[in-house]
């Protein structure tokens, strides 16, 4: 496989609250371009796991950003904050947009200004 563009978190980032403009940036691209992307999650329950993504949009719920996405590993959508994002790596491959999503089931106020586009269920 091939990545277009890479984000890693630096461990000095871990405590901070606000998000990385590359962070932003990374993600806005594969959500814009349909792109496969990796995802290093650091999950309370489970720990850190890897997962291949088709990142859908970015919304808030309970005040936090996440990025909701297919998940290929559940076969289903998830939604992963971005504060618990330790990496994301975007890939070359593209993804044809699934038509079942609605961003309205993953977002806190389906009238926010701050929403890109996606859906809600935060991984575990």
């Amino acid at each position: 496989m091939y990545e277009t563009s890479t984000y890693k978190r630096k461990s000095a980032d871990q405590k901070q609250m606000h998000y990385s403009p590359n962070l932003l940036s990374t993600i806005n691209n594969a959500i814009d371009n349909s792109l496969v992307t990796t995802i290093e999650y650091d999950s309370r329950e489970k720990g850190i796991t890897v997962r291949e993504i088709e990142p859908m949009a970015i919304v808030y719920k309970d005040r936090k950003r996440n990025l909701v996405g297919w998940c290929r590993l559940r076969n289903d959508y998830r939604s992963f904050r971005l504060d618990r994002l330790n990496l994301v790596k975007l890939h070359k491959d593209d993804f044809m947009r699934r038509q079942d999503f609605n961003i309205e089931e993953y977002q806190d106020d389906p009238n926010s200004s701050h929403v890109q586009e996606d859906n809600y269920n935060e991984e575990d």
